[in-house]
């Protein structure tokens, strides 16, 4: 059965620091092609992963898209980058500008730390200077338990985003969400719980019969998932009456993992076990540009066990005890080049192909019951995913490649 026609607007997929840096723009020596590519007009691939700054994004996407009012907002958790746009909101409800107020979705737990950062949105009795604040309104949800938006079903999924720098350190949640069964957000991720997946697996059919996960080799704390519940209370559909996910928003700061974000080897493998029919990357680093990602991209989608791609130099080797590789130098992980300023694309790509088959290898993930390759491209901002509603899955930025 067909579900919803759904268009999802991409804004903000760089990283939380925003694109491109000011430490790059001001340095012409060793500013990084990335970021310095942001300032030539002519360069049409230079502000493809801008961001993370909302009301920037919507002054420039939101005339072009056609879009005006907001219904709802849901908040993954409450670092900076995900909270610090709300007061931007004023622009939408001051004087009912556009709409009377906006609906907010949270934990108690964001709810508390939005509280600390901006008393006066939560507790009117707080408001200084002239009162001009937005109006909104707040809803609590239980990261537990599905709830609904805007008519849409909404489950939450409870992620390691890092961890709290206590002793023993202890895993800091940030949420993903699965969207009508048909979209899977994961921004801000560092470890998926198995129980994340057995949980999706309750909605979706996920192409392996063993929802396990190996990424406890890069767990934050003990790697246990620290007991978030899998259940929703709801009896499993056979996995043949289940739709197929069709598509994924996955977080990948940069080619090997870091402490609080995916790597490009966790976002593939990530990408093959909920396997969905597209698969999309955000969350990028700026040292690395659209086009090497894009490259590195079409390389890994080809799947690397295809005689499509060349094998990896002998001094590349893949072991399943070593799952992160480390280059001879940093740098052949970011541009691919010594000169900051420069890049090489085939270096970038041999070094990305090393991180993915190297994980994938220590995942020891089990045979695909599905039989097509992994589509994976790096997300861009102002680009739109359209699904659901029998409509094949594609999007606005990609759609030459899938006509093909």
């Amino acid at each position: 059965m067909a579900r919803r026609e759904i268009d999802c607007l991409l804004l903000g997929t760089g990283t939380s620091g925003a694109l491109p840096s000011i430490a790059c723009l001001t340095s012409p020596e060793k500013g990084c092609k990335c970021c310095r590519s942001t300032l030539d007009a002519n360069d049409p691939l230079g502000r493809k992963n801008c961001g993370k700054t909302f009301y920037s994004g919507a002054v420039e996407w939101w005339p072009k898209k056609q879009l005006r009012q907001i219904d709802a907002l849901i908040l993954t958790h409450a670092h900076a980058d995900a909270i610090l746009g709300l007061d931007d909101l004023r622009g939408w409800t001051l004087r009912g500008a556009i709409q009377r107020s906006i609906p907010i979705y949270l934990t108690q737990h964001t709810f508390d730390e939005v509280s600390k950062a901006f008393p006066y949105l939560t507790n009117a009795g707080k408001v200084t200077g002239g009162g001009d604040v937005p109006a909104l309104t707040w809803h609590i949800f239980d990261p537990d338990a599905p709830f609904q938006v805007a008519g849409i079903e909404v489950v939450p999924l409870p992620v390691h985003h890092g961890k709290y720098f206590t002793d023993p350190p202890t895993p800091f949640y940030c949420l993903g969400f699965l969207f009508d069964r048909q979209l899977a957000y994961l921004s801000d991720v560092s470890y998926i719980p198995p129980e994340i997946y057995r949980r999706v697996a309750q909605y979706v059919r996920l192409p392996f019969t063993s929802s396990s996960s190996s990424l406890s080799l890069l767990s934050n704390g003990n790697g246990n998932g620290n007991g978030n519940a899998n259940g929703h209370g709801e009896e499993d559909e056979d996995d043949e009456e289940k739709p197929r996910l069709k598509a994924l928003i996955v977080d990948c700061l940069r080619v090997e993992p870091f402490a609080s974000h995916f790597g490009i080897g966790q976002a593939v493998e990530t990408a093959r076990r909920l396997g969905a029919e597209r698969n999309y990357l955000v969350g990028f680093g700026h040292r690395t540009s659209h086009q090497l990602w894009l490259a590195a991209t079409r390389a890994l989608s080809l799947d690397a066990a295809s005689s499509l791609l060349p094998p990896l130099p002998a001094d590349m080797p893949i072991s399943s005890s070593v799952p992160i590789p480390k280059p001879a130098r940093d740098y052949l992980n970011y541009g691919g080049h010594a000169d900051p300023t420069l890049e090489d694309e085939e270096q970038f790509v041999l070094h990305a192909r090393w991180a993915v088959e190297s994980w994938l290898k220590a995942a020891a993930l089990p045979a695909s019951e599905e039989k097509e390759t992994c589509w994976i491209r790096p997300a861009v901002d102002g680009m739109t995913i359209r699904f659901g509603g029998g409509r094949e899955t594609g999007d606005d930025e990609y759609e030459d490649e899938q006509q093909e």
